[in-house]
């Protein structure tokens, strides 16, 4: 049995070093391919959060334009129909029915009309690449 086991240790340091080198190397191997994964990774976040800054900004822009379109329109509106009502008062006074007529059918054309709708046509512009300049 002893010359069992001696043979085992003369044989055993050529396999331990083997072994040893073929795990550094495997070592080695995983850590380098860890490293260009984690570039690549790193890089993809950095593409991903400049993306999310772009959106961001441009979401902020467009709230921004949409705001200031929706308080013009209403604004517009509000000046429309308030002008309407004093020619439809001017008409009650004076007994003119083609007044009041008209001013009634401007009344109810205008409250027919969504401002709504043109904010959905705005926004739409928003994202038609043709479009560079947005006017209201």
């Amino acid at each position: 049995m002893k010359k069992n086991i001696q043979s085992i240790f003369q044989k055993a340091p050529a396999i331990p070093l083997q072994a040893a080198q073929s795990s550094f190397e495997m070592l080695v191997s995983s850590w380098l391919e860890y490293k260009k994964v984690a570039e690549i990774e790193g890089t993809k976040r950095a593409a991903i959060s400049a993306f999310k800054d772009v959106k961001l900004e441009q979401i902020g822009a467009q709230r921004a334009i949409l705001e200031q379109y929706l308080a013009r329109t209403f604004e517009e509106r509000a000046t429309t129909i308030q002008s309407l009502f004093e020619v439809l008062d001017r008409g009650i006074e004076a007994g003119d029915s083609g007044l009041i007529g008209g001013a009634i059918g401007a009344i109810v054309d205008i409250s027919k009309q969504s401002p709504l709708a043109g904010a959905r046509e705005l926004i739409g512009a928003f994202y038609d690449p043709d479009i560079k300049t947005i006017e209201f």
